[in-house]
Order: C-alpha cells, then sequence, then structure tokens
C-alpha cells in the first residue's frame, strides 16, 4: 500500500465468476482460518499498511469477525510459508453497499500479504482461492469489493480478475490517479 498517494475509497464490481485460476508459489499452503489466529490477521495487515496500529485491528477484527466466527472459519483464508508461518490472508464477508442485490451482497475483504513475502505472487493466488471458495459455496454470481487509491497494486490484480470499477464518473478523481499509476492510457480505460 502506498500511502504516499492521496487516500479515496472505491468500489469495484465482479459480475461474473469467469477467472484464470492462479496457483501458489512452491512451499506455500493455504489455510483456513481456525480461533486464535486473530493475533496473526493483525501482524499481516500492519505488515502490508492496511492498519497503522494493533489496537485498531484488534477492534475491528473482535467487533467484525468475531461476531461470526463459524462463518469465519469457511470464508478467512491464510497463506503459510514453508517455516509455518502465516504470512497472508482475505476473506470473503458480507457487504454494506448492495444490500438489495443478491449477486453482490458479499465482498472480497482485507485482502493483505506480508510485505516480507510481496511480489512473488501470492496476492493473485489468495483472490484465485477466494473467488474459488465463493463459486463452490454458491454464494451468489458476482461479488464487489471496497478499496483505495493508494491501493493501486492491488487494484491492477483485481482488474486481472474481471473486476470493473464501480461509478467511474462521480469517482473520477479517484479512478484518474489509479489509472496514472498503473499507467493505463484512455483507450484501456474505456473497455474497463
Amino acid at each position: 500500500m502506498d500511502r504516499s498517494v492521496e487516500n479515496i475509497h472505491l468500489i469495484m464490481i465482479k459480475e461474473s465468476l469467469d477467472f484464470n485460476d492462479k496457483q501458489l508459489p512452491e512451499g506455500y499452503e493455504f489455510v483456513m482460518y481456525e480461533p486464535g489466529m486473530m493475533d496473526k490477521w493483525v501482524d499481516i495487515q500492519l505488515s502490508s499498511k492496511h492498519i497503522l496500529e494493533k489496537s485498531e485491528g484488534e477492534l475491528y477484527f473482535k467487533e467484525v469477525f468475531l461476531q461470526s466466527e463459524d462463518f469465519l472459519k469457511e470464508v478467512m483464508v491464510f497463506i503459510k510459508d514453508e517455516k509455518g508461518e502465516l504470512v497472508g490472508t482475505g476473506a470473503i464477508w458480507e457487504g454494506k453497499y448492495f444490500l438489495e442485490d443478491r449477486n453482490k451482497k458479499y465482498r472480497l475483504h482485507w485482502i493483505a500479504i506480508d510485505s516480507k513475502h510481496g511480489g512473488k505472487g501470492l496476492a493473485k493466488a489468495l483472490v484465485s482461492k477466494l473467488l474459488s471458495i465463493f463459486k463452490d459455496k454458491k454464494m451468489g454470481e458476482g461479488l464487489y469489493l471496497s478499496t483505495q487509491t493508494c491501493s493501486y497494486v492491488a487494484i491492477k490484480i483485481y482488474l486481472d480478475f474481471g473486476f470493473k470499477p464501480y461509478d467511474l464518473e462521480n469517482n473520477k478523481k479517484g479512478w484518474d490517479i489509479v489509472f496514472n499509476k498503473l499507467k493505463i492510457n484512455c483507450l484501456k480505460k474505456i473497455s474497463i
């Protein structure tokens, strides 16, 4: 996450469950959430700069995720490295923006990779795993995610998985920042 970029909230939607499956590199494996993993989740979020204070992450995890811990066990994924350390995480979670639309009821949520493990394709494999869970559990025909301009590297991954900018016209400033950072030209923007 590039904290030097103006932070503007953005939403992306995916209206199809089609995607190209991405695998973890050798030495990594997926594990599902189990009770007691909150501290590691917080550490990963801190390392990736999604949060700046440990207490912020602990509070969110307790107030949101632990309220539905049985569901969390089915939809929160971690990536474990060959040393047994948890180095990435993400979840599918109930959203708050498209309550009337069953096919956008859920979102990809809090996707993060420990900064020491960035650039290895872990985020792509994690998004792929989450989309597979969503599809296998028949949770809908589409979903969304909330992101921000300072996560433009992640936004490129989401674009590659078929997520599209939502409400492009009313969020022009934010999307212009992202497209400029990603060096996506105007012709390509039109097809997004």
